[in-house]
């Protein structure tokens, strides 16, 4: 990889990271019961703020924004709100909720502030000849640092995907290494997957059996508030 190629690359982690984050939902006993990824999403200055990520890791109810900051000894979580979830195995994978800014609001300290890249762009169709890749910081547990609840975090990228297949509402994407363990990816679900410029075209769902693809629900073929 020339110094261009690596700082390009860079460029794209840089700008996914600041589109993706993590979402989390917790039991009553405050143990994480599941995690993905999402992003949010304005379709036009009139419509709401959407949160989209993957239908097969979210409930309707109960699931939080992970922010990268530590109050009151744990990570800061926003509400996401409402999911209306779309799931059919193999064909349908997503879930998307209106973010409640006036809850969220009322819900800060004086001292705390947040802020989100919101993708603004029509979302477009995948096609052949392309790169793609999705970059989200990840990890596989929580653990206490001292009094401190954190999650040590990693990068869980995949760059110059390549688009083997699609069909009404899957891409399939051929990655340009060797598919990671499954651990590697757990949590990324939900993640936007976009071309170089960042125009987003699908979001991670899974993978194929045996493991040669990963798999991507289509957001240029569905209708969204």
């Amino acid at each position: 990889m020339t110094e261009k190629e690596r700082k390009a690359a860079q460029n794209f982690i840089d700008l996914m990271l600041k589109v993706t984050f993590r979402i989390c939902h917790w039991n009553e006993e405050g143990e994480l019961i599941s995690r993905s990824s999402g992003f949010l999403y304005k379709k036009s200055e009139s419509s709401p703020t959407l949160v989209i990520t993957a239908g097969h890791e979210t409930p309707p109810e109960g699931s939080f924004i992970e922010t990268v900051h530590v109050h009151k000894d744990k990570t800061a979580a926003l509400n996401a709100g409402k999911f209306n979830v779309f799931y059919q195995q193999e064909d349908i994978d997503y879930a998307y909720s209106e973010l409640p800014l006036e809850l969220i609001q009322k819900s800060l300290s004086p001292e705390m502030s947040f802020e989100f890249t919101c993708y603004k762009k029509p979302f477009v169709n995948a096609v052949k000849d392309e790169a793609y890749g999705f970059a989200v910081r990840n990890n596989y547990e929580f653990v206490k640092m001292g009094e401190t609840l954190v999650a040590p975090t990693y990068l869980c990228h995949e760059l110059y995907l390549e688009l083997e297949r699609q069909d009404e509402h899957i891409n399939f994407f051929k990655p340009s290494r060797p598919i990671q363990e499954h651990e590697y990816y757990a949590g990324s679900s939900g993640s936007p997957i976009a071309d170089p410029s960042g125009r987003i075209c699908s979001i991670l769902i899974g993978g194929t059996n045996p493991r040669e693809f990963l798999r991507a629900f289509r957001l240029d073929n569905i209708d969204l508030p």
